[in-house]
């Protein structure tokens, strides 16, 4: 059983816990929607999108009704646009086998989303050193998107079987306000396909063409 020492100890911090946060929703509370969003706008700017949605979240308990308020919540979300990131410049074509295994290759940051449904990927779905793979299956990519920070990744490709779903996924992205989206041409069966080999003969050529300086792959 606890001491006394240790439940008043306990109690005290769990107070402590309730009053910080009811003076910062009471602070937010006294900000105008206007000041709330900038100060969101300007913590997705370094990247702290968790701390700016905090802060949204706990605004919209003082002002339910704000219209600004919901819209601003539902871009960090990933369910509306992207600010920040210009509709009107953004990359959405198929990504071939060719060009991906080049970019590799050379070291681009690449974010791989497999957009298939849980009970397809509890079987298998892609691991690599090479770029970072992400789960987020297709009815959920308006809502959990926002989890991929692009300013991280020189490009964003979807994956499925055959490339369908991961054409829709793209297109989304793209709507959203993501640049550099690509869907992958072929699915998972040309993805598969790319050997060590295949790689290995590409990081050569990009040797001997000079576009790299040394070899870019594990060994």
């Amino acid at each position: 059983m606890l001491s006394l020492k240790k439940k008043l100890t306990l109690f005290f911090m769990f107070v402590g816990i309730f009053v910080y946060a009811g003076s910062l929703s009471t602070a937010l509370a006294g900000q105008s929607p206007a000041e709330v969003i900038g100060r969101a706008g300007a913590l997705m700017k370094t990247g702290n999108y968790d701390q700016a949605g905090e802060q949204l979240q706990r605004a919209l308990k003082a002002h339910p009704k704000d219209e600004s308020l919901w819209e601003a919540n539902n871009t960090i979300s990933g369910r509306g646009y992207v600010a920040g990131w210009a509709a009107d410049d953004f990359r959405w074509a198929p990504m071939k086998a060719k060009k991906f295994v080049t970019d590799v290759v050379l070291k681009k940051k690449i974010a791989l989303v497999d957009v298939r449904s849980p009970l397809e990927t509890a079987v298998w779905y892609p691991k690599s050193k090479l770029f970072d793979t992400f789960l987020i299956p297709l009815p959920t990519v308006p809502s959990r998107l926002y989890k991929i920070h692009p300013e991280r990744y020189d490009e964003v490709i979807f994956i499925c079987p055959t490339g369908t779903r991961a054409a829709s996924a793209s297109l989304m992205a793209a709507m959203m306000g993501y640049k550099n989206v690509y869907f992958f041409k072929g699915g998972y069966k040309v993805l598969t396909g790319l050997t060590g080999g295949i790689y290995r003969k590409t990081e050569k050529k990009l040797l001997a063409e000079g576009k790299i300086k040394e070899p870019a792959l594990p060994r």
